[in-house]
C-alpha cells in the first residue's frame, strides 16, 4: 500500500468554463483532518474559484494563533478574494482572536470543541457530544469507516453538505457544540447567504 504523501498546499483549479476571473480563496486549516476533507473538495462541483489550501503543520495540538498569523502573512504576500483560517476551539474562548482576525480581513470557520461537529452534521441533525473524544467516538458509530486525518474523506460526506450547512446554523457562534464551516463553504459556493 502506497504511503500518504505529507501535507502540502494544494490549488484547487476547477479547469470548467470560460469565465475571465476566477475567485481566489485560500484556506489555512489547523490539522490532516481538515486538510484531508477539503483536499476532496476537487471531487465536487466547485462554482468557478480557486481554492488555495494551506496546512498549518508546524506542531501537534491547538494551533490557532498559528494558523491566524499564517492566514494574514500569506494574505499579505497574494491576492486573494478571501482569506480564511479553520480551526479549532478546544472549548476556548476565541471570540477576540476571531475579532482580531476579521481587523486583518481574516474570516474564520472555527468549530467548538473540533472540526468532527462540522463532519457529523452531514450525518445526523444533532451533535450530542461535548468532548473531542467523545466526538470521534460520534462519528466513528456513524460512519465506521472513518478515521482522524488522512482518514477524513470528502466523499464520505459530499451527500450531507447541504444538510451540513443548514444545521450548523441553528448553532449560535462559538457555542459548545458549534461550528462555522458553513461559512466557508457557502464563500465558495457563492451561496446568496454567504456568511450572515
Amino acid at each position: 500500500m502506497a504511503r500518504r504523501p505529507g501535507l502540502r498546499e494544494t490549488t484547487f483549479d476547477r479547469r470548467q468554463g470560460s469565465r475571465a476571473t476566477k475567485r481566489k480563496v485560500l484556506v489555512v486549516c489547523e490539522g490532516e483532518t481538515e486538510f484531508s476533507y477539503f483536499e476532496g473538495l476537487t471531487e465536487s462541483d466547485l462554482p468557478d474559484v480557486d481554492v488555495v489550501l494551506r496546512p498549518e503543520k508546524s506542531r501537534k495540538g491547538p494551533q490557532k494563533d498559528r494558523v491566524i498569523a499564517h492566514a494574514r502573512e500569506a494574505r499579505s504576500k497574494a491576492a486573494y478574494s478571501a482569506v480564511w483560517a479553520v480551526f479549532d476551539a478546544d472549548g476556548e474562548n476565541v471570540r477576540g482572536l476571531c475579532e482580531e482576525a476579521e481587523t486583518a480581513e481574516i474570516n474564520t470557520a472555527v468549530s467548538n470543541p473540533t472540526f468532527e461537529v462540522w463532519l457529523i452534521l452531514h450525518l445526523r441533525d444533532r451533535v450530542k457530544a461535548r468532548t473531542a473524544a467523545e466526538l470521534q467516538r460520534e462519528l466513528k458509530k456513524l460512519l465506521p469507516q472513518w478515521s482522524k486525518g488522512a482518514g477524513t474523506k470528502f466523499h464520505h460526506f459530499a451527500k450531507g453538505l447541504p444538510d451540513a450547512c443548514k444545521r450548523a446554523r441553528q448553532y449560535p457562534d462559538y457555542q459548545l457544540p458549534s461550528t462555522q464551516v458553513w461559512r466557508l463553504m457557502a464563500d465558495i459556493c457563492q451561496s446568496p447567504q454567504s456568511t450572515s
